[in-house]
């Protein structure tokens, strides 16, 4: 499967720098992935949701900020939730899809993976009325081994894909892939990849703007790595959970390790992402692809 580069990397910004897009991977406090003590899909409906508290104060957010973003939701979510999903798409955000049940593709195979990927499109586009063009996999969670992935989300009608975490993570992680937006050519036609961001130090790609990362990152050292971003010309994705601006939510019996990984500075999410959205423009991931397109001529989704 060849890739190339959508937008012409060595092409100049556009003067006030790359655009930058605000995405939220909608999925309540009990979705941790890869983990022993995660419940099953069938004791989800018994357990505490906290799912319209929390995305109710991210829109105050954004609302306060002027900010548009990208919610990628979970099917199974989006089900029990559907007036919240319109109230989003109402106030001009982006409707995009985190599959149906939160699965890992390499631990279900392409079959499983397409049903999962029609499915929660298919929930989507009839709560909201429109296309659903984006897709993001459960914990970045397409790997070396994985990229059929690639084929199974085009061919399921996702025409971008945000899966793409380009260093090393725990349930995925591509080191290869470019670190800009990129096509990839499938036998069902192109999907457009959009990579989470990273910045790049003497060879190193340090991770800063989205999950634990922004939780442990000091505002200086993200302002940094976006300062980063911004000189190469590349665009600057950030990403949060719900459950992240939650602190007081309920945590799952995980290992240390994980607990780490997943609690760790919790308190802190929520000035950050304010702190973002006020300091930097930021958008859908649609805004930002149509922007990116308009300034290298490519094709858009306008």
């Amino acid at each position: 499967m060849a890739s190339k580069d959508s937008f012409g990397q060595s092409a100049k910004p556009p003067v006030n720098g790359p655009p930058g897009a605000m995405t939220i991977d909608v999925e309540d406090w009990f979705h941790i992935l890869d983990s022993p003590a995660s419940p099953a899909i069938e004791t989800w409906n018994s357990l505490e949701s906290r799912i319209e508290p929390n995305v109710e104060l991210m829109l105050d957010i954004f609302e306060k900020t002027g900010t548009r973003a990208t919610l990628f939701w979970l099917g199974w979510i989006a089900e029990r939730h559907q007036s919240l999903v319109r109230r989003c798409q109402e106030a001009g955000h982006e409707i995009a899809s985190h599959g149906y049940a939160h699965l890992l593709p390499y631990q279900v195979g392409p079959k499983a993976l397409k049903t999962d990927l029609v499915r929660a499109k298919n929930i989507l586009e009839e709560i909201t009325g429109e296309a659903v063009l984006g897709f993001r996999a459960p914990g970045f969670g397409i790997t070396d081994d994985t990229c059929w992935a690639f084929e199974v989300i085009r061919k399921s009608g996702y025409e971008y894909d945000s899966s793409v975490f380009p260093a090393t993570r725990g349930h995925g992680g591509l080191l290869r892939s470019p670190v800009g937006p990129y096509v990839i050519e499938t036998k069902s036609g192109p999907l457009l990849q959009c990579p989470m961001s990273v910045a790049e130090v003497a060879g190193w790609r340090l991770a800063l703007f989205g999950g634990g990362y922004l939780r442990l990152a000091p505002k200086w050292l993200i302002a940094w790595g976006i300062k980063k971003l911004r000189k190469s010309g590349k665009p600057l994705i950030v990403y949060a959970h719900p459950r992240e601006i939650d602190p007081t939510h309920p945590k799952l019996a995980v290992s240390v390790k994980r607990r780490f990984k997943s609690y760790v500075n919790l308190k802190s999410t929520k000035g950050k992402i304010e702190w973002l959205c006020r300091r930097y423009q930021l958008s859908t991931m649609r805004e930002m692809i149509n922007q990116l397109a308009r300034v290298n001529k490519t094709v858009s989704f306008d």
